[in-house]
């Protein structure tokens, strides 16, 4: 059934409770749904306040959405799951990491720090009407647990970001690299210190490192070509008018190859493309899909290829310039919230469909096969 036909059977969609463990200005909040369903025109109703969590906001709601490890607080979850099915509320569950495979190496992993939340999630993504996720391969690993599942992409918010015009092709020195991410990315960050080292033995001082947050190997850190600045913004619209004010000549994301990091979106490369700054990104499914080799950004797949495309990239000025302006237009074509805000109304309705089915015992069912 079309959104038009959903629109004629369905009442229309004016407002949506979101329980979430995250305030709305943190990032996960922010880009899954508090700022998508603002920009959609739909009324955004608190769940979920401080310690305080509201089930009975469900009735003042068209539409519930609950969010990652919400579930954990597992007396409220049933409530308000009981309620919305009463009241005849659909019940969208949204995640947007593989939470249920971290990596070995994932420092979540080394402190337990999800593993109470996984049988919640697990409940939440069976008993939910849709599920919505941020790309294809997260889509295909929850299609086991949920047979409804939208992918409702990371987009760059530009209301909260603006594009700035790309610096100049001329030579100057030093050439900035930098890397923007959380301290989880610590082992994507550190697979490239062998790459780090032999371009402070080719470049000398024409080069700085500069990174925000994460903090390189400790041999990276020591070295007098490094800045480390300490990043604990968690108001995603603070933190992109902090980051919209920093400098840097080249960009860089490397993630280790496994499933989850697979399954990640691309929202660093569009923050990235906001200075029309060029960047490296390793040849995974979160780039793959925008980035277009030697056009607007660069895919290593090897440390080789890592040093390779930095060295020419620190090289090349008028190289930087056209793969930041590029990449910057490719961002503004395709990837901006305001583009596809709609998108998230359209999922809403789709979870309207998938409740008056009523697929009760579709969904008891999936809940028996995940207790066995």
């Amino acid at each position: 059934m079309s959104p038009q036909t959903a629109q004629e059977v369905f009442p229309q969609i004016r407002s949506v409770v979101a329980y979430s463990p995250y305030l709305w200005p943190h990032a996960v909040a922010a880009l899954r749904y508090a700022r998508p369903v603002q920009e959609a025109g739909l009324i955004l109703i608190p769940g979920k306040e401080g310690d305080s969590i509201y089930p009975e906001h469900v009735s003042q709601a068209d539409i519930v959405v609950i969010q990652r490890e919400f579930p954990l607080y597992w007396e409220q979850y049933e409530q308000i799951l009981s309620l919305a099915r009463t009241q005849g509320k659909p019940v969208v569950y949204e995640l947007d990491d593989l939470l249920l495979e971290l990596p070995d190496v994932h420092p979540d992993r080394a402190l337990d720090f999800y593993t109470p939340a996984i049988l919640p999630i697990q409940h939440a993504i069976t008993s939910a009407d849709i599920v919505t996720t941020t790309t294809h391969a997260l889509r295909e690993y929850l299609i086991q647990l949920n047979p409804n599942i939208v992918v409702l992409p990371n987009y760059l918010d530009d209301r909260l970001w603006t594009m700035r015009s790309p610096a100049k092709d001329v030579p100057r020195f030093p050439i900035v690299i930098g890397y923007m991410g959380s301290d989880t990315h610590q082992p994507d960050l550190d697979i490239l210190t062998p790459v780090f080292l032999n371009l402070v033995n080719r470049f000398g001082e024409r080069i700085r490192f500069r990174f925000w947050g994460c903090q390189p190997h400790a041999v990276i850190r020591q070295l007098s070509q490094t800045d480390w600045l300490p990043l604990q913004i968690f108001d995603y619209p603070k933190f992109a008018e902090y980051f919209s004010q920093q400098e840097c000549d080249i960009f860089i994301a490397p993630l280790v190859d496994s499933l989850f990091n697979r399954c990640k979106s691309p929202i660093k490369l569009f923050e990235y493309s906001t200075s029309g700054t060029p960047g490296v990104y390793s040849r995974l499914d979160p780039f793959e899909s925008i980035v277009i080799h030697g056009e607007n950004g660069f895919l290593a797949s090897s440390l080789e290829e890592w040093e390779a495309y930095l060295g020419q990239l620190i090289e090349d000025p008028t190289l930087r310039s056209r793969l930041g302006s590029r990449m910057q237009e490719t961002v503004k074509q395709r990837w901006l919230l305001s583009q596809h805000a709609s998108s998230w109304k359209d999922a809403y309705q789709q979870a309207q469909i998938v409740a008056r089915r009523g697929d009760a015992s579709q969904r008891s069912e999936r809940i028996r096969m995940l207790r066995n």
